[in-house]
């Protein structure tokens, strides 16, 4: 591997020496750490055991309500009593019960009174005991559903009474359904498989209380006696690891995790001899792992330290390059995003450095141009005057001769002409010093509805003002930004039809974050191939046009830092806009 500089050499050994010291040491303490992990992927195998059972047992929970519940539903709502029909339609939904995917032993329909109305027994040979006292008490205050605590068939199956109270039209108990389900068979195909823990995984499905509902696990790690659980297992903390002894005195390794849907606890569990065996072969592949790591180290270090020294490097070529005249040298798009951002930001500062030269140069030669341009101004005006000042006289004396009088206002509305040139260029050459203020749009918008009123009225032109910067102040150069929207809207007036609208409408620019002055009319527009051309200096489409009143626009607004731009409404009419690249305050 060539190292093409000296920082991407010292960046490698760095970072390489950082990543090896941490792996010398993980190597004397294998053996500590191995255990540790172990006990880690232990979690994370009870853990995802768990949570997998957990979401079949809410599904399972939840279907077994739902078809619990529709026994009630067949006999809800009722103010009379219950008729054949209703006993029919009860039977029907009880035998789909019976053949659903929860098994039941029995079930018995209950009258406020506690006599049995119907009873459906899964073997009729067996009688059905009414439901204990403890059971009945809990349907004193009316609750959707109900469980009583579970109890042993001599079958060893777990049989677990679940009750519903049916209310009637005015919210009194009408009747009390009771069922005994059978837990062992009902879980069996949702917790039996324990296939996903290793030979000695158990699964147990226990009541609030402590009192087992459903055990999965191997025969050869079944307890003889009677299951009981420590309150430190029942009350959690959950979903971490708990170190116990079994019924069996077998040390185990235990996570349990709520039910809270039916006040149930899940606890799955292995031996923990089985689960550390790991441990050994852990300790096999170690030194093959710890080579790995050292690759992988190696690997990320000489990457590392190319993406860090390879974009400083190309830094430096590109500088020498712009030293070297080369002005239009610019950074790569680097992959690295965060390398990419200083790129960007370096190229940008370029591209601006760039932008002020052009400027610069552009000031230098208007500023030279205005130094011309205002000293012609003064000496040609003085014998313009004279000139003026002479024709008006003859247009006096020949006045009463119209060929002679219309020749007369022709060359003095030509003179009118010269000196709004004059006027037009000497202002465009005149450098401008910003004198901002606070004012509001509105205020800026009054003067100049103001001063160009009677120009509007002539053609019956409506000027409105939408002002949506409301009453927040704009900190801006007054007289030159009022100076500026004139120009603008004597032209959009000049454009416009008689009985038209312009429009002088205020609003915070989208883009810029600033603030934008904008102005429609209901012109012809403008066209395509004019718009670029349009804020040149000296270019009009107008006749008696100077071409120096859009010039000077966009140089009132650039001083201000911000931009000015041309276009035409969706509707038709142009549309001027001048951004200003401050924030209202």
């Amino acid at each position: 591997m060539p190292l093409s500089s000296n920082l991407k050499r010292k960046f490698f050994i760095y970072m390489a020496l950082t990543g090896l010291v941490p792996l010398l040491v993980l190597a004397f303490q294998n053996h500590y750490f191995g255990k540790k992990a172990i006990e880690k992927l232990e979690i994370e195998h009870l853990n995802y055991s768990l949570k997998s059972r957990m979401l079949w047992l809410r599904e399972w929970t939840r279907q077994t309500k739902k078809e619990f519940f529709s026994l009630g539903i067949q006999l809800s709502a009722k103010d009379a009593r219950i008729t054949k029909e209703d006993l029919t339609a009860l039977d029907f939904a009880v035998q789909g019960l019976f053949n659903g995917h929860s098994k039941y032993k029995s079930l018995t329909v209950y009258d406020p009174n506690w006599s049995v109305i119907r009873q459906f027994n899964e073997n009729p040979q067996f009688e059905i005991p009414p439901p204990s006292s403890g059971f009945k008490k809990k349907f004193v205050i009316p609750d959707i559903f109900l469980a009583d605590r579970p109890f042993l068939t001599p079958d060893k199956d777990t049989i677990l009474p679940l009750g519903q109270t049916v209310l009637d039209r005015n919210g009194h108990p009408a009747l009390y359904i009771i069922g005994e389900m059978n837990m062992t068979q009902s879980l069996k195909r949702v917790l039996s498989d324990t296939s996903d823990l290793d030979e000695s995984g158990k699964i147990y499905l226990v009541s609030g209380d402590g009192s087992l509902l459903y055990q999965a696990s191997p025969a050869a790690y079944e307890c003889p006696g009677t299951m009981i659980f420590p309150g430190k297992l029942l009350q959690g903390p959950y979903w971490q690891l708990q170190k116990r002894r079994d019924c069996r005195g077998v040390s185990v390794f235990s996570v349990a995790a709520p039910i809270t849907e039916m006040d149930w606890i899940l606890i799955v569990e292995v031996d923990k001899m089985h689960a550390m065996k790991e441990i050994e072969r852990y300790r096999g592949i170690g030194s093959s792992t710890a080579l790995a790591i050292l690759i992988l180290i190696l690997i990320g270090s000489w990457r590392t330290a190319s993406n860090v020294a390879d974009p400083l490097d190309e830094l430096a070529r590109v500088a020498r390059h712009i030293s070297e005249g080369n002005h239009q040298e610019r950074l790569p798009v680097f992959k690295d995003r965060y390398l990419n951002n200083v790129g960007e930001a370096f190229n940008a500062m370029l591209d601006t450095l760039d932008a002020n030269k052009r400027l610069m140069i552009q000031t230098i030669s208007l500023s030279a141009v205005g130094k011309l341009s205002s000293s012609i101004v003064h000496e040609m005006r003085n014998p313009l005057s004279s000139v003026k000042i002479n024709l008006q006289a003859l247009a006096h004396k020949v006045k009463e001769d119209p060929a002679y009088a219309e020749m007369a206002s022709i060359a003095i509305s030509q003179v009118k002409r010269l000196e709004s040139m004059f006027s037009d260029l000497l202002h465009f050459s005149k450098p401008i010093q910003l004198n901002p203020e606070e004012v509001t749009f509105r205020e800026i918008a009054n003067e100049v509805q103001e001063i160009l009123t009677q120009k509007a009225a002539d053609k019956i032109i409506s000027l409105e003002i939408i002002d949506n910067l409301g009453s927040t102040s704009i900190t801006v150069d007054k007289k030159q930004v009022v100076q500026a929207l004139i120009n603008l809207v004597d032209n959009a007036i000049q454009w416009s039809p008689d009985n038209g609208t312009v429009q002088i409408i205020g609003e915070q620019a989208k883009a810029a974050g600033g603030f934008t002055i904008i102005i429609k009319d209901q012109g012809p527009g403008i066209r395509e191939e004019q718009i670029n051309n349009l804020f040149q200096p000296f270019y009009t489409t107008r006749e008696t046009g100077t071409g120096l009143g859009l010039a000077n626009v966009k140089k009132i607004v650039e001083f201000h830092g911000g931009s000015v731009f041309a276009g035409n409404n969706l509707g038709g009419g142009a549309r001027f806009s001048m951004t200003f690249n401050e924030r209202p305050r």
